[in-house]
């Protein structure tokens, strides 16, 4: 939702923000796909010293970097087929800052918090909420009820993923199931929910589908395509992570955030994973609560959760780079080009040889 709020053109910003052009799109007083910053806020954040750069690359893509003495943010928006944008947000802050944000129409998004920290934002109403760290979720939001304040922390790094949705998108799977008749019926009547309450776990395939889609290397009618096939493959991640879920834990809220650090470490050291020693001392619990946390939140094994990833990356490098197979099991904590491979071939059905070849040939 915040990667809305931000975008801005190179110069100088002097009281309210007045209007200015970044790509193909128009804004005022900072706003961006029908958001705005209110400008107040803007223009307390942005001074004539700043350094605020935008770049396009191709019609579809805008990028937008601010660098501030109050923070950095790093935003870059894709929009395709249709009303279906795809959004990156990185922010870093210098300080504690609040920036207050609206919309002119309803929103459905598939939104996703990678960062390792809480999002805190108001709603209108005043009501306060909490988007947990590594955590994501399908929401609608009323054109009434599309506004926000959201707060950043001082020396805290935040990274957020967000897909844009035609309102309309999921009415298509009406009749199919309870959860979702459920939340269509709160879309139909334009009233602001989300898909479940609870946290839906970043799991290994939502992670992976995510990085297919930010390094995804195609262009044209392909990309789009392809683009538009993994945003709906999200919405069916997210759909069986909510369905699948138990309806208790053992784990209390802090286990449950210790747990998911884990697994960001191990996305974040796939070239020197740790063991599992190593992991619960690193996020403060003992071996047994860490191996049963990862059943219980991600219905794998520490082990398997690790493969799940390290063997897609090793999939994305065979087919997006010339990289050798052994230069590949070495970015992924493989000395030995045979456990690699063998690796590879447990969880792919082939050889990372043989991929190779058969991608070859279908060039």
């Amino acid at each position: 939702m915040i990667t809305n709020y931000f975008c801005a053109r190179k110069g100088i910003f002097e009281g309210a923000l007045t209007s200015y052009e970044c790509g193909s799109i128009n804004y005022e007083n900072g706003s961006i796909m029908g958001y705005e910053i209110m400008a107040a806020d803007f223009s307390d954040f942005i001074s004539s010293e700043d350094e605020i750069n935008t770049s396009a690359t191709g019609e579809n893509t805008n990028h937008i970097k601010l660098h501030t003495p109050k923070g950095n943010i790093h935003y870059k928006e894709e929009i395709l087929q249709g009303p279906i944008s795809i959004l990156e947000g990185h922010y870093h802050m210098q300080d504690d800052v609040t920036i207050s944000g609206r919309g002119d129409a309803a929103l459905l998004e598939i939104q996703f918090n990678l960062s390792d920290n809480a999002i805190a934002y108001q709603g209108k109403s005043g009501a306060e909420h909490v988007t947990p760290a590594r955590s994501g979720n399908i929401v609608f939001l009323s054109a009434e009820e599309n506004e926000a304040r959201i707060f950043f922390r001082k020396d805290v790094s935040y990274n957020t993923f967000d897909i844009h949705l035609p309102v309309s998108l999921l009415n298509q799977y009406a009749g199919e199931s309870r959860l979702m008749d459920n939340f269509i019926t709160q879309i139909g009547r334009d009233s602001s929910s989300m898909l479940t309450q609870n946290t839906i776990s970043i799991s290994p395939a939502i992670y992976n589908t995510i990085q297919d889609i930010k390094t995804c290397a195609y262009d044209g009618l392909t990309r789009k395509i392809y683009m538009e096939s993994k945003a709906y493959e999200l919405i069916a991640l997210i759909y069986e992570n909510v369905k699948n879920q138990k309806s208790g834990t053992e784990l209390s809220a802090a286990d449950q955030d210790r747990i998911h650090l884990a697994a960001s470490i191990i996305r974040d050291n796939l070239a020197t994973p740790c063991t599992i020693i190593e992991l619960a001392h690193k996020v403060g619990v003992n071996q047994t609560k860490l191996k049963t946390g990862f059943k219980s939140l991600f219905g794998k094994t520490v082990f398997d959760y690790l493969q799940d990833i390290r063997m897609h990356q090793a999939k994305r490098y065979l087919l997006d780079t010339q990289l050798s197979v052994q230069e590949i099991g070495l970015l992924l904590g493989y000395q030995n080009t045979s456990n690699f491979s063998m690796a590879f071939k447990k969880i792919h059905g082939f050889s990372p040889m043989k991929l190779r070849k058969n991608e070859g040939a279908a060039l």
